[in-house]
């Protein structure tokens, strides 16, 4: 299957300037960042606030430029701005705030506003935002207005508004950080969804261990770089060094760490609380 993301020695670099605008520095929020996801993957990138997945993020949909190295989104190369639109309409983006991102007054116009900017005609903008709405569980609520929202329902009223473009891949930029837990896993579980009935892919950036469970892979992202990847379980059987970058481990998984320090033989890449109990349930079995 083919990559629709290609980064290779990715590099971005913010210059720090006074207030006569001279520079005085250059910050490299990316630093040779080299991963690829497959057409279809739901992939989660992981980081503390200031490892660079936002910056990384920002890249996928052409809204910044590397510095150096090469990014390819759908075959499209990065960076000389000639396939901004085709890569916008490949790639599709949902921010951390919801309200950053829908503008209309009534549920329906919001989710339209994106396929009538792209041209679409406007019979199949209609039936676009139809299913886009029941894809995410908000139909019911396309004549009200985006005021009377949750803030998990605004989030998922912004991504049927994405749905309805028909992007190939949904990049989702801590678009659950504002939300609450039971929030958070509405909008994850729908993502999820869309992911394995569609086929689109999802690339998840987060700082919520919970949250990348249902990845295919992970990659974990700090000071610009790619210091860990593999699927959850690798990424969680390696906990010592999630907390080395700043990232709160699951309970489940600190708990086993702290039996296991016990001398408990507990398997080293538990994800929950189901399957701690389980574990623990075992062994007392055998004993």
């Amino acid at each position: 299957m083919d990559s629709i993301i290609d980064a290779k020695d990715l590099v971005h670099e913010y210059s720090r300037r006074d207030e006569e605008g001279n520079v005085i520095g250059i910050n490299r929020a990316l630093d040779g960042v080299s991963l690829q996801v497959k057409e279809g993957d739901f992939i989660a990138v992981l980081g503390a606030n200031g490892s660079g997945k936002s910056t990384f993020a920002k890249h996928l949909n052409a809204l910044l430029t590397p510095t150096e190295g090469t990014l390819y989104v759908g075959g499209m190369k990065c960076g000389d701005h000639s396939s901004d639109l085709e890569i916008r309409k490949t790639v599709g983006m949902v921010f951390q705030n919801p309200d950053n991102q829908i503008i209309a007054n009534v549920v329906e116009e919001d989710v339209g506003f994106g396929p009538e900017n792209i041209g679409v005609p406007t019979d199949e903008i209609w039936m676009r935002v139809e299913e886009a709405l029941k894809n995410v569980g908000m139909y019911e609520y396309h004549l009200d207005s985006p005021n009377k929202l949750s803030g998990g329902q605004k989030q998922r009223v912004a991504i049927a508004g994405i749905l309805a473009m028909k992007p190939r891949c949904i990049i989702l930029d801590e678009s659950t950080a504002m939300l609450d837990p039971g929030g958070r896993k509405a909008v994850i579980d729908t993502i999820s969804r869309i992911n394995k009935e569609e086929g689109i892919t999802v690339i998840l950036i987060t700082h919520y261990m919970e949250e990348v469970i249902q990845a295919d892979h992970v990659y974990v992202m700090d000071a610009g770089k790619v210091m860990m990847e593999g699927s959850p379980r690798e990424i969680f059987a390696r906990s010592g060094e999630l907390e080395k970058y700043r990232l709160s481990v699951l309970e489940a998984v600190k708990i086993a760490m702290l039996l296991r320090a016990d001398g408990i033989d507990l398997p080293r890449d538990i994800l929950n609380e189901q399957e701690l109990v389980d574990a623990v349930a075992e062994l007392a079995g055998k004993k």
